[in-house]
């Protein structure tokens, strides 16, 4: 089995040659209210997000021993699977496609029930392809974060993901840094993640602004993630450190869509808005001193300067010898209508 280049997420289609599909991730910027989940939402609408995404989980069934001071930091934090079904409700109401990321066992029986668009695997089950295996023989489409990953991971989960009979995945490069310092971004890795998947590749970012992101797109991403949050400066957690607030998401996705028409097309030719210039940029053929009627053009008796519209210096060898039917004074265009 082959991963399909273009993935479907929900009404969108996502891969080569379809808009860069942009996810607004809530994460824990909610920090357990539903009332601040719900502006989350309004927020990513307002900026035109194609998704917005939250992540689902219970502290008893993610955290072992070792870990209670994140379990005791994150149970007051986490969202109830009744919670999260309304807020998924209002996310499609506001035209986004909805996105779970599941993070333990515990609300998989609810995956029908709470129908995301699409699931996401967060980084963090790097190792743990029998859990991604599980998720993908849902039928969703996946898609997968990849940072800590390196390429031999990364053909783990393929196959986690293949053997589950699923050809829908999505590879994001990630570091799992909050914030990611610029060193360790390496945003050229989504180039090497083109070379060896056949779906679509985009990022997760994890950096204190979007210059990464934009640069992302730039490099071909066909999915971006950002964080997006209404607090910051809250203690004892991660996510604001990495996330735009409202205007700012606004801003980025404004200027994606905008990076998206200055992209292009790999062709390289003339541009209608070029045309203008095609007068007063290039160079024509001019007289360097007054020619009579009758004379024979030579070398020595013109010289290229602006502006166009004349005979380009290119051609001169095709007129070189010409005789004048018209007198020219110094520093007139030569035309090809001015010889026989």
């Amino acid at each position: 089995m082959k991963f399909v280049s273009s993935i479907k997420i929900g009404s969108r289609s996502v891969g080569p040659d379809h808009p860069v599909f942009i996810i607004a991730e809530g994460g824990g910027s909610h920090f357990g209210k539903i009332k601040l989940a719900k502006q989350l939402i309004r927020a990513a609408a307002q900026a035109k997000a194609d998704a917005f995404k939250l992540q689902i989980y219970n502290v008893n069934s993610l955290f072992g021993n070792r870990a209670e001071v994140w379990k005791k930091r994150l149970k007051p934090r986490s969202l109830r699977p009744d919670q999260i079904d309304e807020l998924g409700k209002m996310t499609r109401e506001f035209g986004m496609e909805f996105i779970l990321t599941f993070h333990d066992e515990a609300y998989l029986h609810l995956i029908k029930k709470l129908n995301p668009s699409a699931i996401k695997i967060g980084s963090g089950e790097k190792n743990n392809p029998a859990f991604v295996n599980t998720l993908a023989g849902y039928g969703k489409p996946i898609i997968l974060s990849t940072g800590m990953y390196n390429e031999n991971d990364i053909l783990e989960m393929q196959n986690a993901v293949i053997q589950a009979k699923n050809n829908q995945l999505a590879l994001l490069h990630c570091n799992t840094s909050y914030p990611t310092p610029d060193c360790d971004v390496n945003i050229r890795a989504i180039k090497h993640l083109r070379k060896i998947h056949t779906g679509p590749v985009g990022y997760s970012d994890h950096t204190a602004d979007n210059l990464a992101l934009l640069g992302a797109v730039a490099l071909g991403a066909n999915i971006v993630e950002k964080h997006v949050t209404i607090l910051r400066n809250v203690p004892n957690a991660q996510d604001w450190k990495v996330s735009c607030n409202p205007i700012q998401l606004k801003k980025l996705t404004q200027s994606i869509r905008r990076l998206e028409i200055q992209l292009g097309s790999e062709q390289k030719k003339q541009t209608p808005s070029e045309s203008y210039a095609l007068d007063w940029a290039l160079k024509s053929l001019v007289a360097i001193k007054s020619l009579r009627k009758g004379c024979v053009l030579k070398k020595n008796v013109c010289q290229a300067k602006r502006p166009g519209g004349g005979i380009p210096p290119s051609r001169l060898p095709l007129w070189l010898g010409k005789k004048l039917i018209n007198s020219k004074k110094t520093g007139e265009t030569f035309y090809p209508e001015d010889f026989k």
